[in-house]
């Protein structure tokens, strides 16, 4: 017979016998702080991690203050949760087989009559809902005017809004003198002032995760948009090939679109939500627990503790605010000293908040590359043999083993290929950067970047001495003869190499002279060139004229010839010169020097207007405000 710690030692026999067939050695930290100031009396407010034992550390004391001859409710028990309650109210029962302790499960979606009966029989401790509790307890069905002990699991959900108005309602039908505990993982501070109307003079038991908390969870995170989760899920599933996990979501739509996504994909997945009757959601938690279900997509329904032992991995498909539902959520992995990963699919949009839980937390969640669709290959071929997250989380020396491996390999095929002595030349260079923090640190991320190198990459399998040697550097020489660096290409902003500006003006041919000599301001003008040279000359580029360009009289528009005739006017009618490289200026004019809307005679200097019989003979025709003649 195994001999039990001190602790366990000391309680009644029948509980002991118990404990055995639990496979219960030695208490946990939150047992053995809580168990003697239970059963001392008194108010207790225990906040101890997920899967730390926290139902042994009230079940023993409830069962031991039984009295077994009295049929009537001695103790109870409020969860939030139907799936908690019923699983609570089994592991009671076990620790009080031997002792005749009858334990009720009362909760909502299922029938009234075994418990009717229950309560008729004379249930010594009720596990359940306030809702269904309450139902009872309004019409006179139960009565708990006996009871000694009221026991508050997962605190912070049952004194939330939504749970306080029955929570107070249900303390209204329990005896003044009694006593009150509540257990948690995570205890805010609005929960402990809302305590106050249930406890007095309550002892505060805190357990830290320094002080032997049981949990070896390891927390990732990948970064991903919201419309590539059910990729990036598919693709962790696949390169994990996890034997079951839990997939948390927000919604009750989530759940029901992850889970047909998944089951299309082939995966065994089954959904718990709300929507679903009881009798359903206790079918897929008992298929995950015997292993019969491999993925359970579920919302927080799930997440309040439900104790399933090998579980090894936890997906949160959409994050949540609260830092507490993370760590109800990552707490059904990493159960009783297990280890466990837990993996969040983190958006944009999301990263801000998530950054604030870890801060409220005090959790420390590393971020991963999601894996490729070539790396999932890679992995079902055998050519991958990097270590799971599950690997590592269990076995923290796995990679260091996993890089040894691989070091092995590859130095085994560059054998006789002068790395013993490339070895040799490093040594120093390691040693010195082994002396400082950093030097440690930037050794570790080089093994680490070897460790993720694919085979046959770099310098892997099959490099040879040539290959690991960086190429030389061939020295150019300049004009006058002496070596020195190669003068830089320059590249054109298309990418491909562009020319020195030398090499481009001797092949570039020179311009053509345009076919008017430009004059200088000092140089006197020529006259212009006859109609026949203008001919032979290639045309000038024209000057686009604003709405008040010249027209021949009526209003019509030149021939060409009109055009070039008008070019060779006097020359107070050019162009001005310009410089070589300057813009050509426009004629000044004034405004006495515009043309008529309809002619090609000046407007009058006094009012613009032509009058009415000056200028041309022929009056202009008026030209519309839409543009047309």
């Amino acid at each position: 017979m195994t001999e039990l710690n001190e602790l366990f030692a000391d309680v009644a026999s029948d509980i002991q016998r118990a404990i055995r067939d639990l496979g219960w050695h030695t208490p946990t930290p939150v047992q053995a702080a809580a168990i003697p100031k239970m059963r001392g009396g008194g108010d207790l407010i225990v906040q101890a991690m997920t899967g730390s034992g926290k139902t042994g550390a009230f079940g023993i004391p409830l069962v031991e203050k039984i009295d077994t001859s009295l049929k009537k409710t001695q103790a109870i028990v409020l969860l939030p949760t139907r799936e908690l309650a019923n699983q609570v109210a089994i592991e009671l029962d076990l620790l009080g087989q031997y002792r005749g302790v009858n334990t009720l499960p009362i909760y909502g979606g299922v029938a009234y009559g075994p418990q009717l009966e229950g309560l008729e029989r004379g249930a010594h401790i009720v596990v359940g809902t306030p809702g269904r509790i309450l139902d009872h307890l309004k019409n006179g069905r139960m009565d708990l005017s006996d009871t000694k002990v009221l026991v508050l699991d997962e605190a912070d959900e049952m004194l939330s809004l939504g749970f306080w108005p029955d929570m107070k309602e249900v303390a209204s039908f329990l005896p003044r003198k009694r006593q009150s505990h509540l257990f948690s993982a995570t205890m805010p501070e609005k929960v402990r002032s809302l305590s106050r109307f249930f406890l007095t003079d309550a002892e505060d038991v805190t357990i830290e995760n320094e002080a032997g908390s049981p949990q070896k969870i390891s927390h990732y995170y990948y970064m991903c948009t919201a419309s590539e989760k059910e990729a990036v899920l598919a693709r962790i599933l696949a390169y994990e090939d996890p034997e079951s996990a839990i997939i948390f979501c927000n919604t009750k739509a989530d759940v029901r679109y992850v889970t047909g996504f998944l089951k299309k994909r082939g995966h065994n997945a089954d959904q718990i939500s709300g929507d679903l009757t009881q009798a359903a959601r206790e079918k897929a938690i008992a298929k995950i627990k015997s292993g019969k279900l491999r993925f359970l997509v579920a919302t927080d329904v799930a997440a309040r503790g439900i104790d399933i032992s090998d579980l090894a991995y936890v997906v949160n498909y959409t994050t949540s605010d609260s830092p507490e539902v993370y760590v109800h959520r990552t707490g059904r992995t990493g159960r009783a000293g297990k280890s466990g990963v837990a993996i969040s699919l983190v958006s944009g949009l999301d990263i801000g908040n998530f950054k604030y839980m870890q801060t409220v937390a005090k959790i420390k969640v590393t971020e991963k590359k999601a894996p490729s669709e070539r790396d999932v290959e890679r992995r079902k071929k055998g050519l991958d043999k990097k270590p799971k997250l599950a690997e590592v989380a269990a076995e923290p020396d796995v990679e260091w083993k996993a890089l040894q491996t691989k070091a092995a390999d590859s130095l085994k095929a560059l054998e006789g290929s002068g790395v013993d002595a490339q070895a040799d030349r490093l040594l120093p260079y390691i040693k010195e950067a082994a002396k400082t923090e950093k030097g440690l640190a930037e050794l570790a991320r080089i093994g680490a970047a070897f460790l993720s190198q694919e085979v046959g990459e770099g310098a892997g399998l099959g490099a040879t001495t040539e290959g690991l040697e960086a190429p030389a550097i061939p020295e150019a020489k300049t004009e006058s003869g002496a070596l020195g660096e190669p003068e830089p290409r320059r590249r054109s902003r298309r990418g491909g190499n562009k020319p020195s500006p030398e090499k481009v003006a001797e092949k570039k041919p020179e311009k053509a002279a345009p076919a008017y000599e430009t004059l200088s301001e000092t140089e006197p003008k020529s006259a212009a060139p006859s109609s026949e040279e203008a001919s032979d000359s290639p045309r000038p580029r024209r000057r686009r004229r604003g709405r008040g360009g010249e027209k021949a009289e009526g209003g019509g528009d030149t021939a060409p010839k009109a055009k070039a005739e008008s070019r060779s006017e006097e020359p107070s009618q050019k162009r001005e010169s310009r410089t070589d490289g300057d813009k050509p200026d426009r004629p000044e004019r004034t405004r006495g020097d515009r043309p008529k809307r309809g002619g090609s005679a000046p407007r009058s200097g006094s009012g613009g207007r032509p009058s009415g019989g000056g200028g041309s003979s022929t009056p202009g025709r008026r030209r519309s405000r839409t543009g047309g003649n």
